[in-house]
């Protein structure tokens, strides 16, 4: 009898011990699965985090794009400004050397006369070439008009304008005189080209300038109000194409009271165009006339060169 006793107590012994071992398998287990879900989820996160390394990547990509024009600018201002070699403004830069131009450009300077590039052109002729939008501070006689007529008479030769294509590029002055006085300029430069050229200005015989107008200018120099007049009445005057606008000597332009006429003259015109404007003094009209046909232009002056930011919204939108 004490031995069976001694048997039940050894069962009863030999199931307390059991017992606890089966729970502590449990609980094991239930371990084991929260670190598999916590291994999950880090690797979750790591799959996570290569994406917002290449979504910063691509932010730091955009960033470097919209510097790139302005640092190349300044490049180009600090090479300009170390080929400078006397007072009057000329440079160490030739036409010769000078990397873009056509034959027929380099012809037509040579026969002008004319060797080494003067400080503003040095510092306009890289961004226009470009075709770039661009605000000049240059008074007269500092070389600014070779620093439009050579992106001008470029772009048609290398367009291949031919008098149906009509005008391709208009120069605006403010006076009948300087008109006259850089149509001249126009008729040196453009003596190897097969592109056409023009002059309207107030005062001239109305007829002879719209038949001209009628059989193409590609090139064409004028007084604001006479402008106006072909816009509103030449029929045969072709100017869809345009692809260059220059509005030279604003401020005089502004002076004579041209005010309305030029922003008249901004709307007629198509706004895909490159748009350069040149004045001595930069006035609140001055300004004006700036924002509205300017986008983003490149600021040049004799001593300073710089793009202009976003924020001062030169938009052509505007209108």
């Amino acid at each position: 009898m004490k031995r069976g006793k001694k048997t039940v107590g050894a069962k009863r012994v030999l199931k307390e011990k059991t017992l606890p071992a089966s729970k502590r398998t449990k609980k094991t287990e239930e371990k084991e699965k929260e670190k598999e879900e916590v291994v999950e989820l880090h690797e979750e996160e790591e799959e996570v985090k290569p994406q917002e390394e290449e979504e910063h990547i691509e932010e730091s990509t955009t960033v470097e794009e919209e510097t790139k024009d302005e640092e190349q600018g300044l490049k180009e201002a600090a090479e300009a400004e170390a080929k400078i070699t006397d007072k009057s403004g000329l440079t160490t830069q030739t036409f010769a050397t000078f990397e873009g131009l056509s034959e027929p450009t380099r012809n037509g300077i040579r026969d002008m006369g004319f060797t080494n590039l003067t400080k503003i052109q040095a510092a306009s002729l890289p961004p226009l070439m470009r075709g770039k939008d661009l605000l000049g501070k240059a008074a007269t006689g500092s070389g600014k008009s070779l620093s439009f007529l050579i992106p001008a008479v470029e772009m048609l030769y290398h367009a291949k304008f031919v008098p149906r294509n009509g005008t391709g590029a208009i120069v605006l002055s403010p006076t009948r005189e300087l008109a006259l006085q850089l149509y001249q300029v126009v008729v040196e430069l453009m003596k190897y080209f097969t592109q056409t050229h023009g002059v309207v200005i107030g005062g001239a015989n109305r007829k002879t300038e719209e038949g001209k107008l009628c059989k193409g200018v590609n090139l064409l120099v004028a007084t604001p109000g006479r402008l106006l007049d072909h816009l509103h009445n030449t029929r045969g005057f072709v100017f869809k194409n345009l692809k260059l606008l220059v509005i030279d000597e604003a401020d005089r332009i502004m002076q004579q009271g041209f005010e309305e006429e030029m922003h008249q003259i901004l709307k007629l015109l198509p706004r895909s165009r490159q748009t350069v404007l040149f004045s001595a003094t930069m006035t609140d009209k001055v300004e004006d006339i700036a924002r509205l046909s300017l986008t983003e232009p490149v600021f040049v002056d004799v001593d300073v060169i710089v793009k202009l930011p976003p924020s001062k919204l030169w938009s052509r939108d505007m209108l």
